[in-house]
């Protein structure tokens, strides 16, 4: 493998996508037809908030790290933490799967949004996502509530970075 991480540009929307709609159905996988879709992949294009991991020239994951503060009403987070930076859409190609690929991406992400001057990084994981879970406890973000959001019930994970 010849492994890179960026952040993506504009004419990789399709595979970006393509990476998410691979994913619908997967054990553990809260996303359908309805989301996530071109519009929010553009948007965060927009934002320049897409990170991607490659295998060589294909994009074989992907995640969006940025400030969106639709999340800022939860209790639960960190009182610590005055700029965070919220992690959403992480996928890795079923093919590339536990091979430390997300674990990868997320050092990269953490490392560069902490350069950028966030200070924790937080989200929502499905309780019904054990891989998802396992992966981010591996990463060293901690549980620090919960939430029942779009008929999901989630866990907040939090880390300061």
């Amino acid at each position: 493998m010849n492994l890179n991480i960026r952040k993506a540009s504009k004419n990789e929307k399709y595979d970006i996508l393509n990476i998410y709609k691979s994913l619908i159905g997967f054990p553990g996988c809260t996303w359908n037809e309805d989301y996530p879709v071109l519009e929010d992949v553009e948007n965060d294009l927009e934002d320049n908030s897409v990170y991607v991991i490659c295998d060589g020239n294909k994009i074989i994951g992907a995640a969006s790290a940025k400030r969106d503060e639709e999340l800022d009403y939860l209790e639960c987070w960190s009182k610590k933490s005055k700029y965070p930076c919220d992690l959403a859409r992480v996928g890795v190609s079923i093919k590339y799967q536990n091979m430390g690929i997300g674990k990868m991406l997320l050092e990269y992400i953490e490392k560069d949004v902490k350069s950028i001057g966030f200070d924790s990084i937080r989200f929502l994981v499905s309780k019904k996502n054990p891989r998802a879970i396992a992966l981010y406890n591996k990463c060293g973000f901690l549980p620090c509530g919960d939430t029942i959001r779009y008929n999901v019930d989630w866990y907040c994970y939090e880390k300061m970075i």
